[in-house]
């Protein structure tokens, strides 16, 4: 029997590791796999898998994408009635709602995938792990044990696969499980940690190194669980990778000196952190059921930002129980004054298995029925105020993390005593003004906050970022000083040979008239390099190299 495994990711950019993890473990010809997007028409995915003529799929279903694993499969089973059609994934693995609602689902794999589906090739239907339709009857088998061994598991990457994938983020596993118990997370309902042979793990690493992979994500819940391992393959990476970054994702509170003294020798960029802070209101985090001191994460993040070159990911969750707009207000202050590199504002989903979901009713929890199944109000938050942090999420994302208006923000948060306030304030004006309608481009997004803040020091802060992020751009309308033709024969007596040789070695050899093709000049009003001081000055932007070089002196006014 051919079986094909369907995933179909959130963005292109994605890949899936259990379409890989079960084709690997299966081992067997007839098991392939295929990959889409939830950006793609449902039609032409139908239409890719009713080609591949296999006598059974399997959708790999999550909550971003078991609508579109619906829609598709409830068109395959009307062009291809006899093909047999599986669910599986942590969307489908708590209950039997599915396929008790939905007539054209034949089977559910519940719980870790892999000795399941390698059964049901063998045997059919009626093993561990499965739920079925038999004779117009649901049948429900008992539940599978648990991989004890994940070592077990084949790695799940080829030679071929990655070079067909290159550019892509590539997900690993090296543990399964989670020490902690957050109330709102999958991984509570799975009591234990296993982990990977470590040095099958610093093999399998290798294979990535080799490969060039740009970044690696590991999708182990709490990466750093055992100190001393994470120690161990981290001092591995920093001897032996040079060109991936390794994303994990970590408990602060675990972070302990010998790897903070690692970090101080890592190369930068090596390494991504994440970490969940989710609330710092100590009633929200005994609700929750988490085991974390603010303290103790205050004091990992400053000495990880000391060691240089991580980059850290802060979460937050809004919707939590006890925590209303003055207490998320507080939690974001808080986190922000960490400064971490991304702080992601996430939305509470009350997500199938999950303790949260059970407390609905002690909570006040009213949520969207449908996938993600994300929090609308509860009896601590208004969903007005939920759209307020839609909204400061929303501007938030625009304007910090995106790291290209990294010096208007710091001009702009010295201006508040709150972070908080100055997100609010400025979404409240895309509000005011219609902006919030419609979605903005890049050059929108610096026009509108030109008119958010108008003072001339801003707008040549402003006209900085603008010009450091956008490589061979004009000068915009809403800049200080609009563009001075007199530069056009200025750039030519600034680009002496020995300026050229002092700034710009990387360019000697090459004529003026050629190298100034390569760089943007501009005017500034004020030193924005330099004190900040009213003083007149030319700045030339090398995108190419991402270098700034400031000229003051000699200079025509």
């Amino acid at each position: 029997m051919k079986a094909l495994l369907a995933a179909i990711n959130a963005k292109y950019i994605h890949t899936s590791l259990s379409v890989r993890t079960l084709k690997a473990y299966a081992d067997c010809d007839d098991v392939e796999f295929c990959e889409y997007t939830i950006n793609e028409r449902a039609e032409d995915i139908l239409r890719s898998v009713y080609l591949k003529r296999a006598d059974a799929v399997l959708f790999s279903c999550y909550i971003w994408n078991i609508e579109m694993c619906l829609a598709v499969a409830q068109m395959l089973k009307k062009v291809a009635p006899h093909t047999k059609i599986i669910f599986g994934g942590p969307e489908v693995s708590y209950d039997d709602e599915y396929i008790r609602k939905y007539d054209f689902i034949d089977a559910l794999i519940r719980g870790e995938g892999e000795e399941t589906f390698k059964e049901w090739l063998e045997k059919g239907e009626d093993i561990k792990g499965m739920t079925y339709r038999c004779g117009g009857q649901i049948i429900h088998n008992p539940d599978r044990e648990l991989i004890h061994d994940i070592t077990n598991i084949p790695f799940p990457y080829t030679d071929e696969d990655i070079e067909q994938n290159r550019g892509k983020l590539i997900y690993y596993e090296s543990s399964r499980g989670c020490p902690f118990r957050c109330s709102y997370c999958l991984s509570s309902t799975i009591h234990n940690v296993r982990f990977r042979d470590i040095e099958t793990v610093k093999k399998e690493l290798m294979f990535f190194v080799r490969h060039k992979v740009p970044i690696v994500k590991f999708v182990d819940r709490t990466f750093n669980a055992d100190r001393k391992r994470t120690c161990e393959l981290v001092k591995f990476l920093i001897d032996n990778a040079d060109e991936t970054t390794f994303h994990f994702e970590v408990a602060a509170d675990l972070i302990n000196d010998e790897l903070i003294d690692l970090f101080r020798i890592a190369p930068a960029g090596l390494f991504q952190l994440e970490i969940g802070v989710q609330s710092t209101n100590e009633k929200t985090i005994d609700a929750i059921d988490r085991k974390t001191d603010f303290k103790e994460i205050c004091s990992a993040v400053r000495r990880v930002h000391e060691a240089g070159g991580v980059h850290m990911h802060l979460d937050l969750i809004a919707g939590l129980p006890f925590e209303d707009i003055a207490s998320f207000k507080k939690s974001f202050d808080d986190v922000f004054k960490l400064r971490p590199h991304v702080l992601q504002l996430g939305f509470l989903k009350l997500l199938r298995g999950t303790r949260i979901r059970s407390e609905e009713e002690k909570y006040g929890y009213r949520y969207n029925s449908k996938p993600p199944y994300e929090v609308l109000k509860n009896d601590f938050i208004s969903y007005d105020d939920i759209l307020l942090l839609k909204g400061i999420e929303e501007i938030f994302e625009r304007y910090y993390n995106s790291g290209v208006f990294e010096n208007a923000m710091e001009y702009l948060l010295k201006k508040y005593s709150s972070p908080f306030e100055l997100f609010c304030d400025i979404w409240l004006f895309y509000e005011k003004n219609g902006y919030s309608a419609a979605g903005q481009s890049r050059n929108s997004l610096y026009e509108i906050l030109s008119q958010f803040c108008c003072d001339e020091l801003f707008l040549d802060i402003l006209k900085l970022d603008y010009f450091t992020n956008n490589k061979g751009a004009n000068t915009p309308k809403w800049a200080l000083r609009e563009y001075n033709r007199n530069l056009l024969k200025e750039r030519f007596e600034i680009l002496t040979a020995e300026f050229v040789a002092e700034n710009f070695a990387e360019y000697e050899g090459i004529a003026p008239k050629e190298i100034v093709k390569r760089l943007n000049f501009e005017e500034f009003e004020y030193d924005v390099l330099g004190n900040l001081e009213r003083k007149r000055n030319i700045i030339i932007f090398d995108n190419k190299y991402n270098r700034r070089v400031r000229v003051c002196r000699g200079l025509k006014q």
